[in-house]
């Protein structure tokens, strides 16, 4: 037992995948949202963007926008605004995209939304064979959690974004990757792209999904990332890389070493 655990801590530490990631630039950023040509937006926006949004009501009408609260206080680009915005009203914009900025517009519906998502269902996780084939962000890893999509009173299911959090032993959350737009799978269904991987060994994660005023869905259950018993990544894990070759020398070493007696 004693070794089967020092087994398992070292390995933890240790052998974690050995991956040289590679990423590209805004490609690797949530875009901006409100989308640009959105309608219906309600006048609680949660409002994001590469650096401070530059709002107006007019041509010359600045709107004055605050940092956005908890949860979304974590990223000083999620923004709100300073008064509700006005109700049926486009509103532009200058989004800082790949290309440069452009100047953009979305359109208010008839109030706010205070109403969150329903929970969407994870359905587990495991690695993509082309690292690259679902997401502009270049990284020697992608894995896909495929999902049940959320939906929402007011926010279309196709404009939900959603988060991952790593879920930690005491019940605490944080989160690992947000605002994620759901890519098309080969037979229909939709799965989160991460271009990183899944972190937090040996934790488990959830998922969330937020709706255009940034009310938070209630969590996903919980999805295990196990480390199996003879200090292998169980099945269940199969988004996972490979240990890393100079973890599992060093382990040998120190479970080869002879005791003293």
């Amino acid at each position: 037992m004693a070794r089967k655990a020092l087994c398992l801590a070292a390995l933890c530490a240790l052998a974690r995948p050995a991956l040289a990631h590679r990423q590209a630039g805004l490609e690797c950023e949530p875009p901006p949202f409100p989308p640009i040509g959105t309608t219906g937006v309600p006048t609680n926006a949660l409002i994001f963007d590469f650096a401070a949004p530059v709002l107006e009501g007019c041509p010359g009408c600045p709107v004055a926008t605050l940092p956005a609260p908890a949860p979304w206080d974590f990223d000083a680009r999620y923004r709100v605004p300073a008064t509700p915005l006005a109700p049926d009203t486009a509103y532009q914009m200058i989004y800082q995209e790949s290309g440069g900025p452009t100047i953009g517009s979305f359109t208010t519906g008839s109030g706010p939304d205070l109403v969150p998502p329903t929970a969407p269902i994870a359905l587990g996780h495991y690695a993509a064979p082309d690292p690259n084939a679902y997401t502009f962000c270049l990284a020697d890893r992608l894995e896909l959690v495929p999902i049940v999509p959320a939906t929402d009173d007011q926010t279309p299911q196709s404009l939900l974004r959603y988060v991952v959090s790593d879920v930690q032993p005491d019940g605490g959350s944080v989160i690992i990757f947000n605002d994620l737009t759901p890519v098309e799978l080969g037979d229909g269904g939709q799965a989160l792209a991460l271009p990183m991987g899944l972190s937090g060994l040996p934790d488990g994660y959830s998922v969330q999904a937020r709706d255009l005023a940034g009310n938070l869905s209630p969590p996903s259950a919980v999805q295990a990332i196990d480390v199996g018993p003879t200090c292998d990544f169980a099945e269940s894990t199969a988004g996972r890389g490979p240990p890393s070759l100079l973890a599992l020398w060093l382990l040998g070493l120190l479970l080869l070493r002879p005791r003293k007696r």
